[in-house]
């Protein structure tokens, strides 16, 4: 039999959803080659974040950078560095690479929110 716990309370339509989530396949060696002129992100969160969390779904390592020329840390499936978690931290581009030793396609995760 079917119940009804919360009365009058239904699906959140109105507002901006403060919520992310992304797979990306991860192929590229350089950031931003995925792109038609070399540069763009692979990833653009449409909010200002309040946390963001990275998770190496794949084997191999995978090297992450917030600008696009510096690697700022890497998802390596084989230590605890497979998942990341960034708090009070304000990321909206994210670019990624397979490291070299490591074979693509790996499949990287994202989910972020915010408080608005």
């Amino acid at each position: 039999m079917t119940t009804n716990n919360f009365p009058g309370i239904g699906f959140v339509t109105n507002g901006k959803d403060h919520n992310y989530f992304k797979k990306y396949s991860v192929t590229e060696t350089v950031f931003g080659a995925a792109s038609v002129d070399g540069y763009q992100p692979c990833l653009m969160i449409p909010f200002p974040t309040q946390s963001v969390m990275f998770l190496n779904e794949g084997s191999g390592v995978v090297e992450f950078s917030f600008n696009g020329t510096t690697v700022h840390g890497e998802l390596d499936s084989t230590k605890v560095t497979a998942g990341l978690t960034f708090d009070n931290r304000i990321v909206t581009k994210i670019w990624f690479r397979v490291k070299a030793g490591s074979t693509g396609p790996i499949v990287v995760s994202a989910n972020a929110w915010a408080r608005m």
